[in-house]
């Protein structure tokens, strides 16, 4: 299997991680609050400090943020390590 990542594990996010997991993949996340993310951590989610971090460990990425200003920050690393590398974003 593909090593997947998963940025953003809020209420949604969470139960499509926990779906990956169940199904045997190799899963890197990260979260604004990793608190949120222990019960997939305790499920054997590889925990990423940073969008980044997750885009260099996994094949395919996942998201699901809270919206535009969300994922732009994600993507284009903008005001945090997004997952963008040289600066370019994700469209």
């Amino acid at each position: 299997m593909s090593a997947v990542g998963y940025v953003g594990l809020g209420a949604m996010g969470s139960r499509i991680a926990g779906r990956l997991l169940d199904a045997g993949n190799e899963l890197y996340g990260t979260n604004r609050t990793k608190s949120k993310a222990r019960p997939l951590i305790e499920r054997g989610l590889q925990w990423r400090e940073s969008p980044r971090e997750v885009a260099a460990a996994a094949d395919v990425i996942f998201s699901m943020v809270t919206d535009d200003k969300a994922l732009d920050a994600i993507t284009s690393g903008r005001g945090n390590p997004g997952w963008a590398r040289g600066g370019e974003g994700l469209r």
